[in-house]
């Protein structure tokens, strides 16, 4: 496989039980321990195809499609980062995959860290790909929008709880986020993701930790979130991608593929 040039291995579509639900996964075959990767927020598998078929290394890449995403539905619900880093190690376990390695991007990287955080993680290193849950600031506009929507909901609070509840949802469709009034069943998932900061959690990761940023990330700036990650994660080496966004293994398939490729093949 590692002779093969990218794109010529097929990628098969997996579905298993884990737990108390189903999930779907992509994996381009190879060898075992496989590298597990979770893609980000409003995303599945399928964004991370480009990454499983530019690679060259010879182990296995699984995508995992989290519980009410792509192809995996969506459970009892009630999903935070922390309840989806209990499933990968669940899945992981449940599979008798030895310390793969994992990979996160956005959201997912956000859950890997919750993965990777502690004294005995079921993976041997991370490589996070601008991955979110730490909190910024929010710039102004966002702001304004959260007062004048707490505002009007004190004002609204004493109608009785039908009249209340559809003022509250035309309240939340003017001044949500338009990836807050799509998120359907995982806004409550949503908003604890907002809510989150992850500072703390990543102080804990003792794994050695790869962080792949792109110089023009919009949602997660490198600068800001992806310095402060490189501080907290004590074992983390920050490589920033130059003509990338949020989304470097598609704006620079090649040079990402060959940095990923080096570091999940690398003894540690």
């Amino acid at each position: 496989m590692a002779n093969a040039a990218p794109g010529a291995v097929g990628l098969v579509r997996q579905v298993a039980p884990v737990g108390a639900v189903t999930v779907s996964w992509l994996e381009r075959p190879g060898t075992d321990p496989p590298v597990l990767c979770l893609p980000g927020w409003g995303s599945d598998a399928t964004t991370l195809a480009t990454l499983l078929r530019a690679s060259r290394t010879r182990r296995r890449l699984v995508a995992l499609d989290l519980p009410g995403f792509g192809a995996s539905p969506l459970g009892p619900g009630g999903w935070t980062r922390a309840a989806y880093a209990e499933l990968v190690a669940t899945l992981i376990r449940e599979r008798g995959w030895a310390r793969p390695s994992l990979f996160g991007h956005s959201y997912g990287g956000g859950v890997a860290v919750r993965v990777g955080a502690g004294p005995s993680p079921p993976v041997d290193r991370l490589v996070l790909c601008s991955p979110s849950g730490l909190r910024l600031a929010p710039d102004p506009e966002t702001e304004r929008r959260r007062r004048r929507y707490h505002r009007w909901r004190r004002r609204v609070a004493w109608l009785p709880p039908p009249l209340r509840e559809a003022a509250l949802c035309r309240l939340r469709a003017r001044f949500g986020s338009a990836d807050y009034r799509d998120a359907g069943p995982m806004r409550e998932t949503m908003v604890h993701a907002v809510n989150e900061d992850l500072g703390e959690v990543a102080a804990q990761v003792r794994l050695q930790t790869l962080l792949l940023w792109g110089a023009h990330d919009a949602a997660l700036p490198l600068e800001t979130v992806g310095r402060r990650y490189e501080r907290l994660i004590p074992e983390a080496v920050l490589i920033p991608f130059a003509a990338s966004g949020h989304f470097p293994f598609l704006d620079e398939p090649v040079r990402f593929a060959r940095v990923f490729d080096a570091f999940v093949d690398a003894a540690l």
